[in-house]
């Protein structure tokens, strides 16, 4: 096991599945002590087990972000039971399908509850227990950045959560505090599966993606050194490069696309 976080402590959000718990068990990996932060306890409770056995420390607290009570209280069991917080990995998250004509207002509503405000939840709480050298580290998207056809709605919360890291990060940089946007791919997660519907469109296609461990290494990498923006794979920083720069075209392959 490494030890280039021995000694931290760090809280993941979303923990009990994909990207999340493969990050617990990396920053584990690693020496941080580790609170798992999801709504299912039971998966919480397993992943606890399986980090202890291999010899770290796991602390797991059912959580809904999207309640401020209780990310209090979890932040709350993580400074009594660990002593303080050094790394907030923002990751938990809920997808939200739909063209943007037909997207309900209340789905979206609940999707930025839990992917925006419930950032901002982790991250207020957090806050007063971090000192210097401390990581705040959001999980983003490539869409983020670019929104794309059929998805608008969750695209737009993870352009809001964007925004948020981009004033956090100066407003913290006096204290000390680092703040990281990661900004992952198509990955190979049970996420698109579990997300909310608009109706009965189809799933279109997409690539393969990459593991959540990749993911997950990533993000492991951004709470030892704290950069500004993480990409998963250099494709990723291609595609927002590419769309960027040439967002007329995008607008047209885009077009094509959604009409597959």
């Amino acid at each position: 096991m490494e030890s280039t976080l021995s000694g931290k402590v760090a809280v993941v959000t979303g923990a009990s599945s994909g990207i999340g718990a493969a990050t617990a068990r990396e920053l584990a990996r690693r020496g941080a002590a580790v609170v798992l932060a999801a709504r299912d306890a039971a998966r919480l409770e397993a992943l606890r087990r399986e980090i202890e056995s291999s010899g770290g420390r796991a602390l797991p607290v059912r959580t809904d972000v999207a309640r401020r009570d209780s990310v209090r209280r979890m932040v709350g069991e993580a400074v009594e039971g660990l002593g303080r917080i050094d790394i907030l990995v923002n990751n938990a998250g809920l997808g939200l399908s739909g063209r943007v004509a037909e997207v309900r207002p209340e789905d979206l509503r609940y999707v930025f509850e839990v992917n925006v405000v419930g950032a901002l939840n982790c991250i207020q709480e957090a806050l007063p227990h971090m000192g210097p050298g401390g990581r705040i580290i959001n999980v983003s998207s490539v869409i983020g950045k670019r929104s794309i056809p059929m998805v608008g709605a969750y695209c737009a919360t993870k352009a809001a959560l964007n925004a948020l890291s981009d004033a956090l990060r100066v407003e913290v940089a006096a204290a000390g505090i680092t703040v990281t946007s990661v900004y992952p791919g198509t990955t190979r997660t049970p996420f698109r599966e579990n997300s909310r519907r608009t109706g009965g469109e189809k799933r279109g296609w997409r690539p393969r993606g990459v593991p959540p461990e990749r993911v997950a290494l990533s993000i492991a990498r951004a709470a030892e050194r704290g950069p500004r923006d993480v990409y998963v794979r250099p494709l990723d920083r291609l595609f927002v490069a590419a769309v960027t720069l040439l967002p007329g075209a995008a607008d047209r392959v885009l077009r094509a696309w959604a009409k597959g």
